[in-house]
């Protein structure tokens, strides 16, 4: 990998990385509104899946560990976006932040139950937070992007 590869992957890593930094810190200045929002997220799904009684039970399971989940949304988001961020443990640090967005992905932008002006919007934000978690597997699979070749590269050889 040439310098000016390494040097898009490092801003790249960074770029995708303080998304995930800046909404843990927020989550943490507004502890009690955040655990608002996914008691207001999961009671809107609850109503959208009436009748469907696994789902009513699952997602009453979510109501039940809202603080909980929010705490490890929180862990998850910064520590995941710091290892990305610092270069250290990248892997590991993706792996955490897929942890996170895939469920809250469908918890907070379920635009297939929604009808108007509103379904649009939370379908540019599910499109948005798949695009993110593609770049997140990217990092996953290639890790800090730095390394000149893989251990199980072929060398040429010389004469």
């Amino acid at each position: 990998m040439n310098p000016l590869q390494k040097f898009i992957a490092f801003v790249g890593r960074i770029f995708l990385s303080l998304v995930f930094i800046l909404s843990g810190l927020a989550k943490i200045m507004n502890w009690q509104g955040t655990e608002q929002a996914v008691t207001k997220a999961v009671v809107e799904l609850k109503t959208a899946y009436q009748g469907m009684i696994g789902m009513q039970n699952f997602l009453e399971g979510i109501l039940n560990w809202a603080p909980t989940l929010v705490a490890i949304a929180v862990v998850f988001e910064l520590l995941g976006g710091l290892l990305v961020f610092l270069g250290f443990k990248v892997r590991l640090g993706a792996f955490l932040l897929l942890l996170f967005i895939a469920p809250t992905t469908f918890i907070f932008h379920h635009f297939w139950l929604l009808q108007g002006p509103e379904r649009e919007l939370q379908m540019i934000m599910f499109l948005k937070n798949l695009s993110v978690f593609g770049g997140v597997l990217l990092v996953l699979a290639f890790g800090k992007g730095t390394k000149e070749k893989s251990a199980g590269e072929r060398r040429p050889e010389k004469g």
